[in-house]
């Protein structure tokens, strides 16, 4: 089983084409080779990188005479769903298309609408154990095509079926091609794939997380001035009367000579002295 314990934090669009024809499978006979060698390869290149919507994307085809899309790159945005998934492909046999599976890649998997993103690097890791021998013509003008469209081939070619010159020629540079000998020497290059298609990946963006300010909202303060009541206080002052005082003034009558005598009668008055009446005064209540 292919193990893997590299990393890359990087961001792309990378698009696994398994080759499933027959061969891969034949003296087999608990098909290991596909099931624990090519799958667990796939699992590993997928496992290396941080799978999400804004990070690296996955997406499966496989191909023989014809090609099966087994998802798209937006299909799976985490790596368990991902991972399972592969576990879940099966072989079913056939020739060896690699024309048709370059234009399939190109034209379908690469597409926006299945999930490709504008501007993120788009690497396509291509597994093969045979020679094209279906459109063998197209091989190289496809694998032309698929370079010039912006997207990274590495090819690697399993067991001494494969036509290295070939495949050196599909890979995006001679260094993007890779060898095993056979099935379980997958596991030994599977690290130069990764640190090379790592090189092609983007830079994660770096996330800042800002914590949003709440803004306080303040509660008008609403004062509340209570009515000023004004007491008016008003204070009469009665007069008093003063009564007027009639002093009696005693006649003395002389008998002797007969006088006239004028009785005089002296009234005093006695003039009250003012009295302020109605004097107001003002109290004011504030409360």
């Amino acid at each position: 089983m292919v193990v893997n314990k590299i990393k890359c934090a990087r961001a792309a669009d990378i698009v696994l084409v398994l080759d499933q024809s027959t061969s891969i499978v034949v003296g087999d006979p608990n098909y290991d080779n596909w099931y624990v060698q090519m799958l667990g390869f796939a699992k590993s290149v997928a496992s290396a990188f941080p799978i999400g919507e804004n990070l690296t994307q996955i997406g499966l085809m496989k191909f023989s005479g014809d090609v099966e899309i087994v998802f798209h790159l937006n299909r799976y945005n985490d790596r368990e769903t991902l991972l399972n998934a592969i576990d879940n492909v099966d072989i079913f046999g056939g020739e060896t298309n690699i024309a048709a599976a370059l234009r399939t890649a190109r034209q379908d998997m690469f597409a926006q609408s299945n999930g490709a993103r504008p501007g993120v690097p788009k690497i396509l890791i291509l597994l093969t154990d045979g020679t094209a021998n279906i459109e063998p013509l197209n091989t190289l003008p496809e694998a032309k095509l698929t370079k010039a469209a912006n997207i990274k081939i590495y090819a690697v070619g399993i067991t001494d079926q494969v036509d290295e010159d070939q495949l050196k020629i599909v890979a995006s540079a001679p260094d993007y091609f890779f060898f095993a000998s056979n099935f379980t020497q997958l596991s030994s290059i599977l690290q130069y794939v990764i640190e090379n298609s790592c090189r092609e990946a983007a830079t994660l963006p770096t996330t800042t997380t800002t914590t949003p300010t709440t803004a306080a909202t303040t509660t008008p303060l609403t004062t509340t001035t209570a009515p000023t009541t004004t007491a008016t206080l008003t204070t009469t002052t009665t007069p008093t009367p003063i009564p007027t005082t009639t002093i009696p003034v005693t006649t003395i009558a002389t008998t002797t000579t007969p006088t006239t005598v004028t009785t005089a009668t002296l009234t005093t008055t006695t003039t009250p002295t003012p009295t302020t009446t109605g004097l107001r005064y003002a109290a004011m209540i504030l409360i």
